[in-house]
């Protein structure tokens, strides 16, 4: 099995998608095996400064010391649990000494795969305004599918300021989320990506009104699949 190293950009993100690959892993290989894994995370203080600023020479900067320093533990294979920095993934790519999945494509991958024809995208404000999906999603034949401007702008607000430092949500930010996907059914979107790895903390098949895509949790599987190749 090759052993994986996640650059841990958000504390929930990293920790979903370790659970995900440990808990996949005992459903295929039995209980307590998974393959070897390890986590190096910088400040997320300073990847969100650089975010903000859309330094991306400056995020792949960041996420590369990572990488250097996964490989020098012995990883063989690189995730990065969170949405936003893959704007930077060609230049992480092109430097990089271990091959990386995308939680982009392999999201857009696992959408074609269940046949959808539309699929919206919730995430922060980045991920959604400047298109992270757009590309991957049309290359497959799918419909890029946001919410209203004012719906990403709570869904911006509630993942800063509630998921992100705190792990969960007040009852009136999850109706508001629970809300922003019912308009989203309404208007005949077919599924949800959740773009934004603290998302599936919060919003999952139990009371989400459309299919998800879980980006983090999608990443996590085919990790374990490549470390299983």
């Amino acid at each position: 099995m090759k052993h994986i190293g996640i650059v841990g950009v958000t504390a929930e993100g990293a920790a979903l998608c370790y659970q995900t690959i440990c808990r996949e892993a005992q459903e295929k290989l039995g209980k307590y095996h998974h393959p070897e894994i390890s986590i190096h995370t910088r400040s997320f203080h300073e990847i969100l400064a650089a975010q903000e600023e859309r330094n991306w020479n400056r995020v792949a900067g960041s996420l590369l010391d990572s990488i250097r320093k996964l490989e020098v533990m012995g990883a063989e294979l690189i995730v990065i649990p969170a949405n936003s920095v893959h704007y930077a993934i060609q230049i992480v790519r092109q430097k990089s000494p271990l091959p990386i999945l995308s939680i982009v494509e392999e999201t857009a991958d696992v959408a074609m795969q269940h046949g959808y024809k539309s699929a919206a995208v919730l995430g922060v404000g980045l991920t959604m305004s400047g298109g992270l999906y757009s590309d991957a999603l049309k290359d497959r034949a799918i419909e890029y599918i946001l919410p209203p401007v004012t719906d990403q702008e709570h869904m911006n607000r509630i993942i800063y300021e509630e998921i992100v430092p705190k792990g969960t949500v007040s009852d009136k930010s999850l109706e508001k989320l629970i809300r922003v996907l019912e308009k989203l059914k309404t208007n005949d979107c077919e599924a949800a990506i959740l773009a934004c790895t603290e998302l599936g903390i919060v919003i999952n098949e139990k009371n989400s009104p459309l299919p998800l895509l879980d980006s983090t949790r999608i990443l996590g599987k085919r990790a374990l699949e490549e470390a299983l190749l």
